[in-house]
């Protein structure tokens, strides 16, 4: 394990050495709404009195109670504590002031979250306190979807208040990891759209098959359990061949130049320490996410000189295999 002293040693080498550099963005892992609106697979907004029901629940719910966005379903209420408000029901303001949704309708109750959105469970409270911090301060972005999405998400982030943020950092450091992504290899992977409004993935119907190249795409491995929030409903993460095995060698190894392996900082199985935030088992679009956003210099808050010298000679396809391979980490 190194010392804090010799990571700040490479760190100041590294910038020394040279300025860094962004390789283009990664586009696919960013959730851009998709144009083909009419193959988006959405369920339809209805009255209807039937009932939706999810496996091992004893809860079910109408569509109109599934779309509500101020309650999100909570199909598993005993595997968790007790929700605080803002976690579980956000807060309904005045016609003139904008809602401040409810954590867990993109997070969901366990913490496990979409993966257009973040994995919070087995974060510590303090971490997330200070990405809040970083977001009311603009040091930190949410950069996915497209403009009027990013523009929705950055004010959203702004109306919560520190009690709010406080018990929900609380809620969600006490929540245990769970196993969420599934990693396929392969060389083809189903058409797919982003549904302008949800942000959420699925695959085209009948829509056949395409090269996956050099992208990361991220399905749910049930439809109907991600457009219903089914917390137990996860995601497969195609990767392209040999992506795996490359991240492992990235992940695990210093550099040629002493940049140090992640286990240096985030612990020999990656599951974080302290502060340190854990990268194993998260949604591989996400941690390309963070990788280009410090090394493009668009994430700017806590540790981001130490992850922007750690990234800064990092290609896209280096960035690929390291996700692949941290995604398919146990995360505890």
């Amino acid at each position: 394990m190194w010392s804090s002293a010799r990571c700040i040693a490479v760190v100041c080498v590294a910038l020394y050495a040279g300025t860094t550099f962004a390789v283009e963005r990664p586009e696919w892992a960013f959730f851009l709404p998709s144009t083909e609106t009419a193959k988006v697979n959405a369920m339809p907004r209805s009255d209807s009195p039937a009932e939706w029901s999810a496996p091992g629940s004893r809860k079910s719910y109408t569509r109109s109670q599934l779309q509500d966005v101020l309650n999100p379903p909570d199909w598993y209420p005993d595997e968790h504590p007790p929700m605080p408000d803002i976690v579980a029901r956000g807060q309904r303001t005045g016609a003139d002031n904008p809602a401040a949704l409810p954590c867990a309708l993109c997070h969901l109750p366990n913490g496990s979250g979409h993966v257009e959105s973040a994995s919070l469970a087995g974060l510590s409270a303090s971490y997330i306190v200070q990405q809040f911090a970083d977001f009311r301060s603009g040091s930190r972005r949410i950069l996915v979807g497209n403009s009027n999405t990013i523009g929705f998400l950055t004010a959203l982030k702004k109306r919560y208040t520190d009690d709010q943020v406080s018990a929900a950092a609380q809620y969600f450091a006490s929540l245990k990891p769970r196993p969420w992504i599934r990693v396929v290899e392969t060389t083809a992977v189903a058409k797919s759209v982003v549904n302008p409004e949800t942000l959420m993935r699925t695959a085209i119907p009948n829509g056949g098959t395409e090269p996956i190249g050099d992208r990361i795409v991220e399905l749910p491995e049930s439809t109907i359990g991600l457009l219903n929030r089914d917390s137990h409903s996860g995601f497969i993460a195609y990767v392209p061949r040999g992506s795996v095995a490359a991240g492992e060698t990235l992940v695990t190894t210093m550099a040629a130049d002493g940049t140090p392996s992640c286990s240096s900082c985030h612990g020999t199985r990656l599951t974080g320490i302290g502060d340190v935030p854990p990268i194993a088992g998260r949604p591989p679009s996400y941690l390309v996410r963070q990788l280009w956003d410090f090394q493009s210099g668009e994430r700017r808050g806590t540790s981001a000189a130490i992850m922007q010298s750690v990234t800064s000679k990092l290609t896209s396809h280096e960035m690929l295999a390291i996700a692949a391979y941290l995604a398919s980490r146990p995360p505890n």
